[in-house]
């Protein structure tokens, strides 16, 4: 069995981090894992010449999002310590010093549909999954930074049905109101991959750009975001989301 996340160099100007083949829930494990691969992409000398990272997945499911069914039977100290950790995958995807495409193969449900909006760009294939956010249907609230992501990443016109409402959100309606930014018609991973390395650069317009510099401008538009969400210390009740319709 494969371990995921993987990350794959495509070429010497993109990087891949592979959510997963299942439905990628955030384990502890995945977590740590994404950390780690975030941390290689950026630091790493092999990575040196990267200038768009992709995230995407090879099965039904981009990404399921929390594992509640794990959460649930945690004490107080673990789940919180869990919360503050995807917190951090967040916080790393948004400010991430290179742009950031996150290329919808499949479903993208709570959590995972947070992490596909924390990316700079977002493209999804057609008739091959939902974008979702379920929490009115779980009886969840949004913690502060994660409402917070939102508010500074979906458009007006899609707050309602798409934060509030939770509506399941096909290709070509995330589309139409500004979630993601290309339909890829392909049902095909590895050509949604290359629609994906084609919006990461097109997204660089061909020129070259420090990574130093995105780091600081990405800090500083998002810096209520990550404030939010790196300040979160609030105490995570796992009764509170054993009570959720999972």
């Amino acid at each position: 069995m494969s371990l995921y996340p993987q990350v794959e160099l495509v070429n010497p100007n993109v990087a891949v981090i592979w959510l997963g083949d299942g439905e990628n829930k955030f384990a502890e494990p995945f977590l740590t894992r994404l950390e780690s691969l975030l941390d290689q992409v950026e630091k790493d000398e092999q990575y040196s010449d990267v200038r768009i990272l992709v995230t995407s997945a090879k099965g039904r499911f981009y990404s399921n999002g929390l594992d509640l069914e794990w959460v649930v039977k945690q004490d107080q100290a673990t789940a919180t310590a869990y919360i503050r950790q995807i917190n951090r995958c967040l916080v790393r995807i948004l400010t991430y010093p290179i742009p950031t495409v996150a290329a919808l193969n499949g479903h993208a449900f709570a959590g995972g549909a947070l992490l596909a909006m924390a990316h700079d760009a977002r493209i999804m294939q057609t008739k091959r999954g939902w974008l979702s956010l379920p929490e009115i249907f779980l009886e969840l609230p949004f913690r502060a930074g994660m409402l917070d992501l939102l508010r500074c990443k979906v458009p007006t016109q899609a707050i309602r049905n798409f934060v509030m409402l939770g509506h399941r959100l096909t290709a070509e309606q995330a589309h139409n109101c500004g979630l993601i930014d290309t339909v890829a018609t392909t049902n095909n991973w590895k050509d949604l991959l290359q629609d994906a390395i084609e919006l990461g650069e097109a997204l660089l317009a061909g020129r070259d750009m420090a990574r130093s510099s995105m780091a600081m401008l990405k800090g500083d538009l998002y810096a209520h975001t990550v404030r939010q969400l790196t300040e979160d210390n609030g105490e995570v009740d796992p009764r509170v989301l054993g009570r959720s319709k999972l």
